[in-house]
């Protein structure tokens, strides 16, 4: 083997960072027996693992021992030990360990440095199997929770409602400025939007069969029968839901929730109530809204493609709709309203002290509402046709 010198020096790092030096690492020396300078620790890991790798691969001397000499080391932690026990595993002597230094080796040299055990892999109908389970398990103690909070929920409003002092119609107030008036730009764009879509694409399939003048009674039904509620229930579900969630997350975080209960204060009461009551107001009203946007927009679309003037347009409505359909929507409205304050607020009190659990519950806040919605909407439709609404 060549006796020349090796050039096995690390990457020493010792610019000033935030006003303090980073430690340094070097290996220098010549064929089996190598020199460490610096420290070892978990900043230097790297550029010592480097190092030492190439200096391993590095074919041996016939009867050669390798050593590596630790006299000039000046700083060492675990990960720095553990990575000199594996070199000392491998047939490495360690010379020059000072005192400082070799209770540490011997310390963790001294551990038990098993690989972990690998995991036995469960068959893919298994997890298939489990995941199923615990999904159901969810779904079942998720459906209890709503169940109970509602029945707390109403208890606390029906109370409320019969003891009015006890109201707080500041809190009120201000929900219903946040969940309604808040809220009229962006839901009035979404059903002008909705109902110009429904309309162009009604005008499109039944163009071919003559018929696109019926184009005008398809949006005026399906905004107000369907659309307008939905899409705005929707929307509030995932505006003022996530509101709700997050605002009682934070304190419930904060521990506010619990000085509540240390003052003597309810936080069903103080919380959950003024948002319930102020959703249950604010989203007939934002139906009604949505409604008069959503026939907005199907006399613009009426207008651009059809070629109907807006008096032809108001009196072919007329003809289209009676008062069982503008009902239909805004009966929907106040139990869409009721299901999204419970999930919302149920969830914020849920939250356990972290900002990823506010997150995390805010998310299903969202989902759940979203999908309640969509369910009660399916449940409407059938009851409303069986009563030959």
């Amino acid at each position: 083997m060549s006796a020349s010198r090796s050039a096995l020096t690390g990457t020493q790092v010792s610019s000033k960072q935030a006003g303090t030096f980073s430690p340094t690492f070097a290996v220098s020396g010549e064929g089996d027996r190598l020199t460490v300078d610096g420290v070892l620790n978990i900043h230097t890991l790297a550029e010592a693992r480097d190092a030492l790798r190439h200096w391993l691969k590095q074919r041996k001397t016939a009867h050669a021992r390798r050593t590596l000499d630790l006299g000039n080391l000046s700083g060492l932690d675990t990960p720095g030990a553990l990575l000199l026990c594996g070199l000392q595993d491998k047939g490495i002597e360690l010379t020059g360990i000072r005192s400082e230094h070799k209770t540490l080796l011997d310390l963790v040299c001294g551990l038990e440095r098993k690989p972990l055990p690998k995991t036995e892999s469960v068959a893919r109908w298994r997890q298939l199997i489990v995941q199923v389970g615990r999904g159901t398990d969810s779904a079942w103690h998720d459906a209890l929770d709503i169940i109970t909070f509602v029945g707390r929920a109403a208890s606390a409003a029906s109370h409320a409602m019969i003891h009015p002092e006890t109201l707080r119609l500041s809190s009120i107030s201000r929900q219903v400025t946040e969940t309604g008036i808040n809220a009229l730009p962006i839901v009035g764009l979404l059903a002008v939007m909705i109902s110009i879509v429904i309309g162009y694409q009604g005008v499109v399939q039944m163009r071919s069969y003559g018929g696109e003048d019926f184009t005008i009674n398809l949006v005026a039904v399906s905004v107000l029968r369907e659309m307008g509620v939905l899409i705005t229930a929707i929307m509030v579900a995932g505006r003022s839901g996530s509101a709700f969630t997050a605002e009682i997350g934070v304190m419930k975080a904060r521990e506010e929730i619990d000085a509540l209960k240390v003052m003597g204060l309810e936080p069903m009461e103080m919380l959950v109530v003024p948002r319930l009551i102020a959703l249950v107001i604010t989203l007939p009203l934002l139906t009604f809204f949505s409604d008069i946007m959503g026939l907005l927009g199907g006399a613009v679309i009426s207008q651009s493609l059809l070629h109907v003037a807006p008096l032809q347009y108001v009196d072919r409505v007329h003809q289209a709709i009676d008062s069982s359909d503008l009902f239909v929507g805004l009966i929907k409205a106040p139990v869409f309203a009721f299901f999204i304050a419970v999930i919302g607020c149920m969830h914020g009190l849920r939250v356990r002290g972290s900002a990823e659990s506010v997150g995390r519950e805010t998310t299903r806040a969202v989902v759940k509402a979203i999908f309640l919605v969509i369910v009660l909407d399916a449940f409407f439709s059938i009851l409303f046709e069986n009563l030959d609404l």
